[in-house]
C-alpha cells in the first residue's frame, strides 16, 4: 500500500484543525503528558488488534497512531477532515520509514460510509476526542458498521462529560462557565464544530445495535487535561506518581465516567440486532 493523500472534494473547506496542525505535536504529542497518555492508548490498541491486517483510523490528526500501527505490521487507512493535519502526517510517515503501510485520505467522518462503501476493515480506531466532533454519533456508527468484518475490534478514545479535574481547575480560577461547559445540553459549539460529550454508558448504548461493548477504561482520571499540564514538564516525580494512579484506575471501569477521556472497546457483532 503506497502512502498517498487522495484528492479531496472541492466542497471541503479548511477546517478548524488546519491552523493547529503545525504546532499540535509540540503542544501535545511531544509533551511528557502527551507521550504518557498515548503510550497507554497504544497498549490497548496493541492488545485489541493482534489479528488485524487492515485498520481504519478515524481522525488521524498528525499520524502518530497510524505510524505506530504501521510499525507493528498493520496496514492503515488513516482519515481526517483536515488537509493540513494529513500533510503533516504524510511527511512524518515518510520520515518514519513506514509510508508503504499507510494511506492517508481526507474524508469527514460523516462521509465515511459513502466514500468507503464496499471496503472492508479488520478493525477501527479513533484517538483523543475525534469522535466527539461528529455531528451525529448514531449516524456515524451506522455508517462505519458495514465497513467492518464480523468480530472486528473497535477502540475509541473519547472525551468524557464528567471531569472533576476540569471542575477543580476552572472553579479555582472563578471560571464557572468553563468548569461545567461539558454539561450543556446538546454539547458545545467550538469554531463552527458541534462538540458532544457522550458518557461511557451512552456511547455503549449507541454502539450496541452493531457492536458488543467489551471494556471501558479511564484516561485522564488522575492525570490532568492538557490545558492544565505545563507544570508537569518540570515535575517528573509527580507525573510518575499520577501515572501510577492512572494505570491503577484503568482497572476500575466506573472511573471511566469521571475522566477527561475514556477508552471504549467493542467488537463488531456477527449479526446486527435492534438497540
Amino acid at each position: 500500500m503506497q502512502t498517498s493523500i487522495r484528492q479531496e472534494s472541492p466542497r471541503l473547506p479548511a477546517g478548524p484543525f488546519d491552523e493547529k496542525a503545525a504546532a499540535y505535536d509540540s503542544s501535545f504529542t511531544q509533551t511528557a503528558l502527551g507521550m504518557c497518555l498515548r503510550t497507554m492508548v497504544w497498549q490497548r490498541l496493541d492488545a485489541a488488534f493482534t489479528d488485524c491486517s487492515r485498520i481504519l483510523e478515524i481522525g488521524c490528526g498528525t499520524g502518530e497512531d497510524a505510524i505506530h500501527l504501521a510499525r507493528r505490521g498493520h496496514n492503515v487507512l488513516a482519515t481526517d477532515a483536515s488537509k493540513s493535519m494529513l500533510q503533516v502526517a504524510k511527511e512524518k510517515a515518510e520520515r518514519a520509514g513506514c509510508a508503504q503501510r499507510i494511506q492517508f485520505r481526507r474524508v469527514p467522518m460523516e462521509q465515511l460510509g459513502t466514500e468507503l462503501s464496499g471496503d472492508l476493515f479488520d478493525g477501527v480506531c479513533s484517538n483523543f476526542g475525534a469522535i466527539n466532533c461528529t455531528s451525529g454519533l448514531d449516524e456515524l456508527i451506522t455508517e462505519i458498521a458495514p465497513l467492518l468484518r464480523p468480530n472486528a475490534p473497535l477502540v475509541w478514545v473519547v472525551m468524557g462529560r464528567q471531569v472533576p479535574w476540569e471542575w477543580t481547575w476552572f472553579l479555582a480560577r472563578g471560571e464557572w462557565q468553563k468548569a461545567f461547559r461539558r454539561q450543556r445540553t446538546g454539547g458545545v459549539l467550538w469554531r463552527g464544530l458541534h462538540i458532544v460529550y457522550p458518557t461511557p454508558k451512552e456511547l455503549a448504548r449507541a454502539l450496541s445495535p452493531y457492536f458488543a461493548p467489551l471494556r471501558r477504561s479511564a484516561l485522564g482520571f488522575a492525570l490532568p487535561p492538557t490545558f492544565a499540564t505545563s507544570w508537569l514538564e518540570n515535575s517528573p516525580r509527580i507525573l510518575a506518581t499520577l501515572t501510577h494512579i492512572e494505570r491503577a484506575a484503568q482497572y476500575w471501569q466506573p472511573l471511566a465516567a469521571l475522566s477527561d477521556h475514556y477508552i471504549i472497546e467493542a467488537r463488531r457483532s456477527a449479526v446486527d440486532t435492534d438497540a
